[in-house]
């Protein structure tokens, strides 16, 4: 629930440890050294094992691991190569946790039956690994368990071939509140996408826009007060270059550290989830779109369906506003709307949404309204509409 960035690394970190699950009995030969082993033992699940290592090295206050081999058993040939693997300035606490100043991982491949994925590097500060029971029983900690997180060079693949990469992952947390983030950002840059090799509609819909490959480069950061129980979020960014880019920036109370917790603890139940959320208000939030030729290449694509061309095919859009929005039965907003929207489909350039009430709005208000009179939002949360500005 905390912004996006914990679990963006969580879920990279994930992927290149093989996940954390219950512990079976050890399938690899201990190392006798205390931090190796139990780095290993937290990698050899009830899914896959920890097949095999070449060699642990101590040199000062850094454990490397050589050649380490993970595989899973889950039907699907997956399995992990991390040529090198250095444990930093590493402890095992009394509760079993594992301390580290820094982890460091070179050269990691994953591979599959159904595709898989290379690193060159993944780098992560002051890290806190869950303990052997805390595995077993299904709980780590809530925090992310790092400081910072960076991952290189990644590569994904499918049954077929590469399909996309990314130059680099980047993910800080800037404090805590105990096992809690209150502040961090993250950021991927140079995602790109081979369009061609994905099979779906939207796939599809991009080739004929003319767009082969698409670039993203994805940013965002959060700060939440647990005193004051407030979560904004300056911006999160999507940006697809020579398409468009994404925005949203948001503030919202009744964010406590009760709901956070319970939130990290129910992320398996979306209906629960969803209930503790009621409480949560929103305070402001913006929505904004940056055009860079999008929108002019869906004009131009169905006005030649409807064999117009572009500038009729515009006129006949912004012709049907009127009729459409007066469904929102609120006369000021409705012509607003119509005019940021026409200028827009006329000039490209940008639209945003902005919602700045003159009270925070429970949640549990805005659902309700919008199962009896939906019209009423935009009203309740004080919506306005501009266009290239």
């Amino acid at each position: 629930m905390f912004c996006p960035f914990p679990r963006t690394a969580q879920m990279a970190a994930a992927v290149s440890l093989a996940a954390l699950h219950a512990l079976p009995a050890l399938a690899f030969e201990p190392s006798g050294n205390d931090v190796a082993d139990a780095f290993l033992t937290l990698l050899d699940t009830k899914e896959g094992k920890v097949e095999s290592y070449s060699l642990v090295d101590v040199s000062g206050n850094v454990v490397t691991i050589r050649d380490l081999v993970i595989t899973r058993e889950d039907g699907k040939n997956a399995k992990v190569d991390i040529a090198t693997t250095d444990l930093i300035d590493g402890a095992v606490q009394g509760n079993g946790r594992v301390k580290l100043s820094g982890l460091e991982m070179e050269d990691l491949t994953l591979t599959a039956d159904d595709g898989g994925m290379t690193l060159k590097s993944l780098k992560a500060t002051d890290l806190v690994l869950p303990s052997a029971e805390e595995v077993k029983a299904d709980k780590p900690p809530v925090g992310p368990g790092y400081r910072t997180l960076e991952i290189s060079t990644v590569q994904i693949n499918d049954e077929g071939g590469k399909i996309a990469d990314i130059d680099r992952i980047r993910s800080s947390i800037g404090a805590m509140d105990g096992d809690l983030p209150t502040e961090g950002e993250f950021s991927v840059s140079g995602a790109r996408i081979d369009v061609k090799q994905l099979e779906n509609k939207e796939a599809k819909s991009l080739t004929e826009l003319g767009y082969e490959t698409l670039t993203l480069n994805i940013s965002g950061s959060g700060k939440w007060d647990p005193d004051t129980s407030t979560l904004s979020v300056p911006e999160l960014k999507i940006d697809a270059q020579e398409a468009a880019s994404l925005s949203l920036s948001l503030v919202l109370g009744g964010v406590s550290r009760e709901v956070v917790t319970q939130l990290n603890q129910k992320s398996s139940k979306p209906e629960e989830a969803m209930a503790l959320l009621q409480t949560v208000t929103i305070q402001n939030a913006k929505i904004r779109l940056d055009d860079a030729s999008l929108t002019g290449r869906v004009l131009d694509q169905e006005a030649k369906k409807a064999g117009v061309d572009t500038p009729a095919y515009v006129a006949g859009l912004t012709g049907s506003l009127p009729p459409m929005l007066g469904m929102l039965q609120n006369k000021e907003l409705e012509n607003q709307v119509s005019q940021a929207v026409t200028q827009y489909l006329n000039t490209p350039g940008s639209l945003e949404i902005n919602a700045t009430p003159g009270a925070p709005v429970p949640m549990a208000q805005i659902m309700g309204t919008a199962m009896l009179a939906p019209h009423m939002i935009p009203q309740m949360l004080a919506v306005s509409v501009t266009a290239n500005q």
